[in-house]
């Protein structure tokens, strides 16, 4: 009988050592970063507007290195998950593929410097977050380098993933079809 108390005193325990973690880290500072990060971002968006970051993912399609980089981050960024994805309307049909794929690979690292942009994947860098904070020892806002980083990486990563998306579809293009896209036969 004794084991049974102890063993429900320490899974009672369990849950009060998690609640009173998820009330430091995340209701007393993340929740109000995310709350103040979109407001601010909503600001921002009225403030620069639609059209304008709508002409600023056209430019950046002209060229190959910044479609690759910037023309999935940029929507990502301003728009959001899911309506990242009607800014391929910009590109010819050739580029969509490789800017479809690159996109939404940068779901997770956005989140860390711009939680609205993509809030079902929020719980991952919460995690990450959770993770540091406990190995490090650190403060939440010692956590602002690890969501540079993150998206610094994920930004690397968009650049891979084209890349290779494009080498990938063109040569099963040409496979499949004899030319490349946009050619004649």
């Amino acid at each position: 009988m004794e084991a049974l108390y102890t063993f429900g005193q320490g899974f009672y325990g369990l849950f009060q050592t998690g609640a009173v973690y998820f009330l430091q880290l995340y209701v007393l500072q993340l929740l109000p970063w995310i709350i103040i990060m979109i407001a601010f971002m909503n600001i921002l968006f009225k403030l620069i507007g639609l059209e304008r970051i709508e002409k600023l993912v056209q430019l950046c399609n002209k060229f190959f290195l910044t479609r690759w980089i910037l023309s999935p981050v940029i929507p990502m960024v301003f728009s959001g998950n899911p309506m990242t994805y009607p800014y391929a309307r910009f590109l010819p049909e050739k580029q969509k593929v490789e800017f479809f794929d690159p996109a939404i690979s940068f779901c997770h690292p956005v989140t860390g410097l711009f939680p609205h942009a993509n809030p079902g994947e929020i719980f991952v860098w919460l995690g990450i977050a959770s993770g540091v904070f406990i190995a490090e020892g650190q403060t939440i806002t010692a956590l602002g380098g690890l969501a540079v980083i993150y998206f610094l990486m994920g930004m690397v990563m968009v650049l891979l993933r084209s890349v290779t998306t494009h080498i990938i579809y063109t040569a099963k293009y040409k496979a499949k079809f004899g030319h490349g896209q946009g050619e004649e036969a």
